[in-house]
């Protein structure tokens, strides 16, 4: 074996060992990448927690700029209930909705409305949400 062959099969091999490398880390990327790893909204999230004899769908509320809040929210109590008021409460403006009123079957749900809870809202916020209901199977609140 000649001098210049021994060079060109190093050469080969140099290139195969990094060639396999490069390639590897590639696919990972890609498949990082197609996880959403690199895509921030993946670890931003928009959640409503707490409610235990309620659901709020994913995307199921929203706060407007002008401290208006909108939930939708579903009867998990498994007895008809009546909603006597919601109240919230954000950077020490409250709001409520007193006029939900009416019977709230199992399964159902209702969108409630609640303003003034301040004006010019934007970024990173939690609002504590407690609703008062009656259950209307036992007659307690």
């Amino acid at each position: 074996m000649s001098v210049n062959e021994m060079k060109a099969q190093t050469a080969m091999e140099y290139l195969m060992t990094y060639g396999w490398a490069i390639l590897i880390v590639i696919i990972v990327g890609t498949a990082l990448y197609s996880l959403g790893v690199f895509n921030p909204t993946t670890y931003i999230r928009t959640t409503a927690t707490g409610f235990i004899r309620f659901q709020i769908p994913t995307g199921g509320w929203q706060l407007t700029s002008d401290g208006q809040l909108t939930i939708i929210i579903k009867n998990m109590a498994r007895s008809d209930i009546d909603i006597m008021y919601v109240n919230a409460t954000y950077t020490g403006s409250s709001g409520n909705n007193d006029t939900v009123g009416g019977s709230f079957a199992p399964g159902s749900s209702k969108t409630i409305t609640i303003g003034g809870l301040g004006s010019g809202l934007s970024g990173s916020y939690s609002i504590p949400v407690a609703i008062t209901y009656t259950n209307l199977d036992t007659g307690l609140t």
